[in-house]
């Protein structure tokens, strides 16, 4: 970053005051805000976030590097319809507590920047408006689409629920002076909705931070005497297709005799306990190993071990649109992928990934079958994929995008087009 254009950065956002709303999971867990609010911290604003509280960040408060944490005890849903309004409405209403509580001890809020899910905080955004402050509407999740896919719904038979979600984003659309869209297929569906949208919608990608997430040197001993080790990190929800990995590992060990893989699924979710149990069913507890909720370092140690990453999302309407981060962190650490054809891994992976047939478990078996088995191919994807992080995917090069939205939000009054100004 040349001085000029670090002074223009600091310039923008000299003063600010910044509140930071999450709802799906604890910061900085959530590695996405939690770059976010770095970022805008970097650059010279008061930054402060409201989120849920964790089983492993269970303060109420925390200072960290410099950014204000407010975490309340969140009620989660446990996969049901009628669960997720309880957790949404309660939610809604602790963060209105806390988000009265920093603006008594800031003075005044300039942004609230929300992400999603859920679509509800447009409302807080409308309030906060009242009094001075910019609403962005921080779209990680298409809530619409990720409810037709974790209840497999189609459109027609989404019903009365559906319709109230398409409102609810689109009110979060409408009543945002800015959104911010995970990646070009958002932006048009955005955009979609309406035309109006379009000026207002920018796209600010969810690359890993090069700068921290590296490569670790392999620990042979996580191999547990295996030739090949393959790993999954993420969410273990429905959409998250983990069941997936597990079918295709059945297929390999039990019809195939293929039996010198382990595989490590990182991460922790609704359906970890259905998950647990597909494993006992199918006898895998040697070839497949749940970490939990784990460290940067110790997951960063297991996926630099992996021969492979394993990108199971099936196809559905929201994971077809949808960034993956695995798929970022597998190219950032130069391992070749095993994903469904999905419209957005394309987009990501490129030439880094081996893509199946779509929901198929044997095509996905067979995938990694192929790719442990093709040297020169691996060697290609990695030479690709830690290319494409460096030069376009990475966080170190979506930060300037987000600032590109906030020195739209701060434009001088009477501006519309502030992209036109800017160029």
């Amino acid at each position: 970053m040349t001085c000029r254009v670090k002074f223009k950065i600091m310039k923008v956002f000299a003063g600010k005051k910044i509140l930071l709303l999450v709802e799906n999971l604890s910061v900085p867990f959530d590695k996405r805000p939690w770059r976010e609010a770095c970022a805008l911290k970097d650059a010279g604003a008061d930054v402060f976030v409201i989120c849920p509280k964790s089983e492993k960040e269970r303060s109420g408060f925390e200072d960290l590097q410099g950014i204000g944490i407010c975490r309340y005890t969140p009620k989660f849903s446990k996969g049901t319809s009628a669960g997720y309004m309880v957790e949404y409405i309660w939610a809604f209403l602790m963060t209105m507590i806390l988000m009265h509580c920093v603006w008594l001890k800031l003075g005044r809020i300039d942004v609230i920047h929300s992400a999603n899910p859920p679509d509800i905080f447009w409302i807080a955004g409308l309030y906060f408006k009242l009094f001075g402050a910019k609403f962005i509407f921080d779209e990680h999740d298409s809530s619409p689409e990720t409810y037709l896919s974790r209840f497999e719904k189609n459109r027609e038979e989404g019903g009365f629920l559906l319709k109230c979600l398409m409102k609810l984003q689109y009110f979060s659309y409408k009543y945002a002076d800015a959104i911010i869209a995970t990646n070009e297929s958002y932006r048009e569906k955005t955009i979609g909705i309406s035309r109006a949208f379009a000026s207002k919608t920018f796209v600010v990608r969810n690359g890993p931070d090069t700068r921290y997430f590296k490569a670790k040197n392999p620990n042979k001993k996580l191999k547990k005497n295996f030739r090949y080790m393959g790993a999954y990190i993420g969410i273990m929800a429905r959409q998250d297709g983990v069941d997936y990995i597990i079918r295709a590992m059945d297929f390999l060990v039990h019809r195939q005799n293929f039996r010198e893989l382990i595989v490590y699924l990182i991460g922790s979710g609704d359906d970890l306990p259905y998950l647990k149990q597909l494993v006992a069913d199918y006898g895998l507890h040697e070839y497949i190993l749940f970490t939990g909720r784990i460290n940067d370092e110790r997951a960063l140690e297991i996926l630099s071990t992996a021969d492979i990453g394993l990108s199971p999302d099936p196809y559905n309407p929201l994971n077809n649109i949808s960034t993956m981060n695995k798929i970022m962190e597998f190219m950032c650490l130069g391992k070749p992928i095993v994903s469904f054809d999905l419209k957005e891994a394309r987009y990501s992976a490129g030439e880094a990934a081996l893509y199946v047939e779509n929901n198929n478990v044997e095509a996905f078996a067979v995938g990694i079958l192929k790719l442990l088995h093709a040297k020169d191919l691996c060697e290609r994807m990695k030479y690709f994929s830690v290319t494409r992080i460096a030069n376009t995917l990475s966080w170190e090069k979506q930060i300037y995008n987000l600032y590109n939205v906030y020195e739209y939000v701060f434009r001088p009054a009477g501006i519309k087009n502030w992209s036109s100004v800017r160029n």
